[in-house]
């Protein structure tokens, strides 16, 4: 579950972020709703837990919560306390104000699949069946919306004996929403959402109908979430911590989080996730959602440190509704979506005329007015320019009795409508749809959709990562995701006031897939650490191939790829370490050896790589190879930005430049490894020489490593993922592209860009909005208000000093971010002050920190500045 930032609202003191050390005071940009008065403190590691009278005794603070176990701090409430005096008390670290989060609705499933995903791919059928494990003895908590543990394929029990539900209690109850934050817990974690009961079935599934990866584990369910109130479903962070916090004093194992959000590791539940691995527990948490922003979206606390992030396959067979498509060519049967609007089933048991929105085909997105009478027919349009609202609402309006549209793009989603509008509206695969408009260009085409009538097509992105899924890398660079299951299109239990039954898309339903191949993990092998089992899924992931290329998926979108279980257990070969963070390069000759200096000068990194044989037996031979990926780019061929990542290979012809992509030079030949020993290799990566460095291109692949077995005549297959960026990542630009409309200043009354500056006077209830993208994340950004006669700053602007930012893009849940323009500015002398600013000319200076740069060195920073307007 990807958790959301809400709209552009804040009601954090904008005196809160000044005049103490960088870092122990951290604010969020203006787009994350933040709960007023509330703040989460962290301790130092010496503090003891006795610490916490000195916010008892303080007035003005209310204690909510003492955390002990996942995190070293407190959760406070205040009416009048400005944050800066809980920074500046004794043996606090860091804090935070407390935000808001909500789970992510991510659309559902194209179809009601139920062929859950095969579990021979993944090696999970095996471990199953031939190991005979099934996570009995592992113990599995779960944060999220809570179970509906009445469900007969989830034990249709709760803390019974021989029951799967041992752990486990409500922190939220179902009256808590943004707008009225009432903490009302239930005795138990029903859920009322359907979330954590998807998540529940993919972990522990009974079947007949849905067959968890673990069936066999014990579970705790740490409900965080509340009943699903519109758009504005949230929670807060410190009652996540809370759900964290219980789960660690349970005991768990493994700990599996389907949420996140836009954000560092450097949050309070990426601090806590991070302990928690210190203390032994392994937490895997959903890459996230935002795979259309582009490069760098994967979510927090997937990003903290020891985290296994997780990516999103899409299902290779959907169980779907039939559509029968009759034609001059006969009948076709295609697949159709689950309705954006489900209140309207796709059901027509005799056939139905398909139409253009426009007989001459001008209006083919549907996205004006339909020029055509489509009384007693289908629109059939196709998707792009404009939302599927807006399509659905036009169709309606011509009198059509549904609309049908065709993806612009491989794979089928489900649409999201949120209109009123009394019509069904579906959507169909790319190639369904271009079949039906060639069809229909040259006559008639009709559609029939009879209730209850499916049938099992074969996935077209089947295998593949899922659109939806967000990239890597982090903002230092780091390998995210570190692996990947099925999440796309997945079948599992639901709420049974809902049909007990659905199909959900997310690395939501990823997350827990993993969750359950580390069970049978920790079953087969139990005395792995945290690191060991992270080096066996990594290792033993199978590279995933994009057929638009023809070359890997970049370990910056899958990790390790597809996970493989069975070969995890079964392995006896650690690599260390299991992936290789390309974050610092050379550039120029590779010295000491005559064929790594015939390449010139080249951008290159050195990396050594231990590989231990466990095997107490066997001598183990070992060769590797160069599994090229994808590269990936945010400039198009043209030269303008793109956040949709631009791809080389262009396209899967073969026909590549060896220069183009990373190569991989080490030992030649084989080694071998004697029975419980170690050796050590040392690998030069070379990013592609042939694409340049100033298009911003991300490369990577995998180092293919091959072992044969003394006396065994099969190979076994291990994968070490590497990554890096095809020039000076300090050099990167960091706030949005010209193209997106930003840095824009706004009246505030009219809502309206100001062309001309020197108009705005800035006065008693007149203020502006200066808006502002970051193309990647920034670890600093900072907006002052400058004299222009002087030079001097006479402050920061509202919300003008934030750290750990994100990044935004169009796409996003975070489209920009928001500095408000007014006539007082906050001082950096004790970070409680306010001045009036003067009157004359000013304008606003942005700075925002390059990648790795140095926040007190004012070159590190990109710079934009405004033109002068007046205050008066």
């Amino acid at each position: 579950m990807q958790i959301l930032a809400l709209g552009a609202l804040t009601v954090v003191s904008c005196l809160s972020i000044l005049g103490v050390e960088a870092g122990r005071l951290l604010n969020y940009p203006p787009h994350v709703r933040t709960k007023r008065g509330a703040y989460i403190v962290e301790f130092e590691s010496h503090v003891p837990s006795d610490h916490v009278s000195k916010f008892h005794a303080m007035p003005d603070i209310f204690v909510n919560h003492h955390y002990t176990k996942a995190f070293n701090g407190i959760s406070v409430s205040t009416r009048s306390l400005d944050p800066i005096h809980l920074a500046n008390v004794d043996g606090v670290k860091r804090v935070w104000p407390v935000r808001y989060y909500r789970p992510a609705s991510f659309p559902p499933g194209a179809s009601n699949s139920t062929d859950m995903y095969l579990h021979h791919v993944t090696g999970v059928e095996k471990a199953l069946t031939e190991l005979g494990l099934n996570g009995k003895g592992i113990k599995i908590g779960i944060i999220d919306t809570g179970v509906d543990y009445n469900h007969p394929e989830l034990g249709a029990c709760w803390k019974t004996e021989g029951c799967l539900w041992q752990y486990g209690q409500d922190f939220i109850g179902d009256k808590y929403t943004g707008a009225n934050p009432v903490i009302d817990p239930n005795p138990t974690p029903m859920d009322c959402d359907g979330h954590g009961t998807h998540v529940a079935g993919i972990l522990a599934g009974q079947g007949p109908e849905v067959h968890g990866v673990a069936p066999g584990a014990t579970y705790g369910m740490y409900r965080v979430f509340s009943c699903p109130d519109g758009e504005n479903t949230e929670t807060a962070d410190d009652i996540i911590l809370r759900g964290l916090e219980a789960a660690h004093k349970d005991d768990h194992d493994i700990i599996s989080m389907s949420l996140g959000s836009s954000g560092w590791p450097e949050e309070p539940l990426g601090v806590a996730s991070a302990k928690l691995v210190e203390d032994g527990v392994v937490v895997v948490a959903a890459a996230g959602n935002d795979g259309f922003g582009g490069l760098q979206t994967t979510s927090a606390p997937a990003v903290a440190h020891g985290i296994i992030s997780v990516g999103s396959v899409d299902n290779w067979n959907i169980t779907a509704k039939q559509g029968i498509i009759t034609s001059d060519q006969g009948s076709k049967s295609i697949m159709v979506s689950t309705p954006g609007n489900a209140n309207y089933t796709f059901d027509f048991d005799s056939d139905v005329p398909l139409a253009f929105p426009d007989s001459n085909g001008a209006n083919f997105n549907g996205c004006s007015k339909f020029s055509d009478d489509l009384v007693g027919k289908i629109a059939f349009v196709k998707r792009g320019d404009c939302s599927f609202n807006e399509k659905l609402t036009n169709a309606y309006e011509a009198g059509a009795n549904g609309v049908l549209c065709y993806n612009n793009e491989p794979g089928l989603l489900g649409p999201s409508i949120t209109v009123p509008v009394p019509i069904p509206f579906v959507l169909i695969g790319e190639k369904d749809g271009a079949y039906i408009a060639d069809r229909l260009a040259a006559g008639s085409v009709s559609i029939k959709s009879p209730k209850g009538q499916y049938e099992i097509f074969s996935a077209e992105t089947g295998g593949q990562m899922s659109s939806f899924s967000s990239y890597g890398p982090s903002a230092e660079l780091n390998m995210y995701p570190l692996i990947s299951a099925p999440g796309g299109n997945i079948w599992s239990t639901y709420l049974l006031k809902d049909g007990g039954y659905a199909s959900l898309s997310g690395t939501s339903m990823a997350t827990p897939y993993i969750s359950g191949t580390v069970a049978l993990i920790k079953q087969a092998r139990p005395e792995l650490s945290v690191e060991d089992i992270t080096r066996l899924l990594v290792s033993t992931g199978k590279p995933i191939t994009d057929p638009s290329t023809n070359l890997k998926f970049s370990p910056f979108r899958s990790g390790g790829g597809l996970v493989s279980v069975y070969d995890a257990i079964q392995s006896r070969v650690r690599f260390d370490p299991p992936v290789l963070s390309i974050n610092d390069s050379k550039v120029g000759p590779i010295n000491g050896d005559s064929k790594l200096t015939s390449l010139g000068t080249v951008r290159w990194a050195a990396r050594t790589i231990t590989i231990c044989n466990h095997d107490s037996k066997k001598n183990m031979k070992i060769s590797l190879d160069n599994m090229a990926g994808n590269s990936m780019s945010t400039f198009l061929a043209n030269g303008s930005f793109t956040y949709t990542p631009r791809i080389w290979p262009s396209d899967a012809t073969g026909n590549v430049p060896e220069d183009t992509v990373p190569q991989i030079y080490s030992f030649n030949g084989q080694k071998i490894i004697k029975p419980g020993q170690s050796t050590s290799v040392t690998v030069f990566i070379v990013a592609p020489k042939g694409l340049k460095d100033t298009e911003n291109w991300y490369y990577g692949g995998f180092i293919d490593f091959t072992v044969q077995w003394q006396g065994e005549k099969t190979e076994s297959k291990y994968n070490i993922p590497y990554g890096g960026y095809n020039g000076d990542y300090s050099a990167q630009k960091v706030l949005s592209p010209v193209s997106d409309g930003l840095p824009s200043i706004l009246d505030d009354s009219t809502g309206n860009p100001i062309q001309d500056l020197s108009t705005l006077v800035i006065k008693e209830n007149v203020t502006a909005s200066l808006l502002y993208g970051l193309s990647m994340p920034s670890r600093l950004v900072e907006v002052k208000m400058v004299n222009s006669d002087t030079g001097e700053s006479v402050g920061y602007l509202y919300n003008g000093y934030l750290e750990y930012v994100p990044k935004t893009c169009p796409q996003c849940a975070v489209p920009f971010v928001t500095t408000t323009i007014w006539s007082y500015a906050s001082t950096d002398k004790e970070g409680k002050d306010t001045v009036e600013v003067p009157a004359g000319k000013y304008h606003a200076l942005l700075r925002a920190l390059l990648p790795r740069g140095d926040i007190n060195n004012d070159n590190d920073y990109q710079v934009w500045k405004s033109g002068d307007f007046t205050v008066a």
